[in-house]
């Protein structure tokens, strides 16, 4: 008797409904296949501070996840791209990335919104991403960020609890929960804030060394969305590789020629560098690295420096 694939998840109904939805792809590829989905407790599920950076940054909610596949405990990791960082474990390699749902993100409001500029002076907004944060401050100084942590449902109830204005989440999880905003509104941010490298694809991880379940993993990737991401993670890995510094890229493919945007800035958004950089997809494999090279030398290696510095002194 063939064995069950065995599938592991964090326990949140986000990373749940992720792993469920890969376990449907792949099993419209391989309908006589059993698959089990196996949860697995993270260190980001049980440490509940609300400063990211200060408990491992990226990584936080895969390490214990890409152990119990290193360990043989389970054939297949579903994450969110964009949790993992840009270095793969030895041992392990990303073996399915199918394709991205929307990677943008989005306010969720207690008024409507056309435009940034519509949000009242003063506003409090809720996140804890310094991504999202410093972007809000680039473009709006005056607003007030207010971190906030817990899954999706959570977040919702804070605007109330905490008298915000709005949050800002990411659009795929919205979507892949078909949430239930209330009489909240949704704004979309996707022409004014650039997302999280990887932000809005899932990622399959398995054993480098096991062909029978990459083989099977393979079927459900998308080469465009390959593309893109890898650019996004490679600019990441070139700025260091955590989310210690407010990153954000967005590459996508248009036919034979793959577009990249990315931003670094200091915390508060004042300090900024942004590049945008079109080519050929054929040869636009080393392009993260050059746009990350061509920010740093505009004069984001002082960010760099200034934000290491910081955190040493902490």
């Amino acid at each position: 008797m063939e064995k069950t694939i065995k599938v592991g998840t964090r326990k949140s109904k986000l990373a749940v409904c992720q792993t469920e939805l890969a376990i449907q792809m792949l099993q419209e590829k391989y309908p006589d296949k059993q698959f089990e989905l196996c949860y697995i407790t993270t260190e980001g599920d049980t440490n509940h501070s609300t400063d990211i950076k200060m408990i491992g940054g990226k990584g936080l909610f895969v390490k214990e996840i890409e152990q119990s596949l290193l360990d043989g405990k389970i054939d297949i990791a579903v994450h969110s791209l964009k949790d993992l960082l840009p270095q793969t474990p030895t041992g392990l390699v990303l073996s399915g990335i199918p394709k991205r749902a929307s990677a943008f993100d989005c306010l969720i409001t207690v008024k409507p919104l056309n435009d940034l500029a519509d949000l009242p002076k003063g506003a409090k907004i809720g996140t804890s991403s310094i991504r999202r944060t410093a972007q809000l401050h680039h473009l709006r100084p005056d607003i007030e960020v207010v971190p906030i942590r817990g899954n999706l449902d959570t977040r919702i109830r804070k605007i109330a609890d905490l008298n915000l204005f709005g949050i800002m989440v990411a659009e795929s999880g919205l979507k892949r929960l078909n949430a239930d905003t209330g009489d909240y509104y949704r704004f979309s941010l996707s022409d004014q804030i650039l997302p999280a490298s990887g932000q809005g694809a899932l990622a399959l991880e398995s054993r480098a060394d096991d062909d029978y379940i990459n083989g099977i993993i393979h079927s459900i990737d998308d080469q465009d969305t390959r593309v893109s991401v890898r650019l996004e993670r490679q600019l990441l890995a070139a700025f260091g590789g955590s989310c210690n510094f407010p990153v954000g890229s967005y590459a996508h493919v248009d036919g034979s020629t793959v577009t990249l945007h990315a931003m670094i800035s200091s915390y508060d958004g004042q300090d900024w560098y942004e590049k945008t950089v079109s080519q050929a997809v054929d040869s636009a494999g080393n392009l993260g690295n050059e746009v990350a090279s061509q920010l740093l030398n505009a004069g984001a290696n002082k960010i760099i420096e200034e934000i290491e510095g910081s955190n040493t002194n902490d």
